[in-house]
């Protein structure tokens, strides 16, 4: 195994107003052969980096990237890997190529620790000959549901190999989407939102693989994008599950928008003139945020959206051979991770302004409105904002203070919320309380029915 040294670059990305954007920095660096050194962030000071061309290789830093130590692989098979998840400095699932190089496939599996590394133990494996774990991944907004991905355990066009969990990865359940003839799929393409909403990118065209129901039914969206040669290694979705953005391989600066969750996709300029051999996306949760990894010849370049992907900029492109990053907000604070080929690890550190899932403005405050209109009949108008995640009761009481309806009795994202609230025949006019509970807020106002 070649020496590796360790590079000190600090990349600079400058604008005209420099609070905008931060700078990636060195953050250490790590011995991996191969050319797919896939990462995992957990948290600002915890971070999993996984690959090796012939034989597992993996590291793990829980000082923010200061030292990297070399994590043992007891259990794993003598594999490539090609794919990692970090749970937290114990616990981490890998997922490997299938054989020794990663090249040609075989009988796929993932492994997790959960004692640091100490030990693995097998998971699921595909069988067949042609299995390639591309990702495991699991919700940024609820880490109870994830999925891992292989390409087809009998070759391209047959039946993919999906195991999905609901209760954190305690049990999981193997699905198996449709083939697509002749294409199998791309690493570390996979995006998941929650339990419902997921898929991943193909191998040997412009499209994805999504599915809005759990992994029940899937749909393909094609991108619009020249597919010659390249494959769909990017794919982000934000919370509401309608706007996401795609790339292939070598298509920057085009991308591809869609704001339909997938149907249907818009080619869009991201501005910039580099040939890309792989590409990457994330999109930080909670926020309209975006990041684009694009790997060339000898270096990389990064961009960054804060308008859902409609606007890009420039962030660095400065020398350096990326191939994969990942990132964990904390409140509005993002910190983001990037593998090279080389072994250098470089860190990014900047805030973001969070949204709703609707893609507004998170609300700073409790609120809840006077109903409109007002006297009402039969029907109201209420809006409430509430300004983090929250189990909300919305509720109507009579002038006795007897419960006479109940509007709303669930978990809400932060935001903005307006309800209709429709007054039975059963209930006479008068004045009546509607009060809302969200945590430890509570308020209650009067409004009037009159028939």
């Amino acid at each position: 195994m070649r020496k590796l040294i360790t590079l000190f670059v600090v990349m600079f990305f400058f604008c005209a107003n420099v609070s905008l954007y931060s700078q990636w920095v060195a953050a250490g660096s790590v011995t991996i052969s191969g050319s797919y050194p896939s990462i995992s962030v957990v948290s600002p000071t915890v971070a999993w980096v996984a690959g090796g061309s012939t034989s597992p290789t993996i590291y793990k830093t829980t000082d923010g990237g200061t030292t990297w130590t070399s994590v043992p692989v007891n259990g794993l098979p003598v594999k490539a890997i090609m794919c990692v998840w970090a749970v937290s400095d114990q616990i981490a699932y890998v997922g490997d190529g299938g054989d020794a190089g990663g090249t040609t496939g075989g009988d796929a599996a993932v492994s997790v620790t959960t004692n640091g590394g100490t030990n693995w133990t097998l998971l699921f494996n595909t069988g067949g000959s042609a299995g390639f774990f591309n990702g495991v991944v699991f919700s940024k907004t609820n880490p109870n549901y994830g999925f891992a991905e292989s390409d087809p355990s009998s070759g391209a066009g047959s039946v993919f190999y999906v195991q999905k969990t609901t209760n954190a990865g305690a049990n999981w359940t193997l699905i198996n989407p449709p083939g697509i003839s002749g294409n199998a799929s791309a690493q570390n393409s996979l995006c998941i939102i929650d339990n419902q909403f997921f898929g991943f990118g193909l191998n040997n065209s412009a499209v994805v693989y999504l599915t809005s129901n759990g992994g029940t039914n899937w749909y393909s969206g094609a991108l619009g994008l020249s597919a010659t040669s390249l494959f769909t290694s990017a794919l982000a979705f934000n919370d509401a599950k309608l706007i996401g953005v795609a790339a292939l391989s070598g298509s920057f600066p085009s991308i591809s928008r869609t704001t339909n969750g997938g149907t249907s996709w818009t080619v869009i300029n991201a501005g910039g003139s580099a040939t890309t051999t792989n590409s990457a996306l994330k999109w930080i949760n909670g926020t309209n945020t975006v990041y684009f990894l694009g790997q060339v010849a000898a270096s990389s370049c990064f961009y960054k959206s804060t308008d859902a992907g409609l606007s890009w900029t420039s962030q660095t492109c400065s020398g350096v051979n990326f191939f994969h990053f990942d990132f964990v907000r904390v409140g509005t604070t993002v910190t983001g991770y990037a593998s090279t080929l080389s072994g250098a690890i470089y860190k990014l550190t900047e805030t973001v302004t969070l949204v709703n899932s609707g893609g507004t403005t998170v609300p700073t405050e409790y609120k809840l409105e006077q109903n409109y209109p007002n006297p009402f009949n039969p029907s109201t108008t209420i809006s409430f904002s509430i300004p983090k995640q929250e189990f909300v009761t919305l509720k109507v009481y009579n002038s006795a203070g007897k419960e006479v309806a109940v509007i709303v009795n669930k978990q809400l994202n932060a935001g903005k919320y307006e309800e209709n609230f429709n007054a039975s025949e059963k209930l006479s006019s008068g004045v009546y309380f509607y009060k809302l509970t969200a945590g430890n807020f509570s308020e209650t106002r009067k409004f009037m029915l009159i028939k």
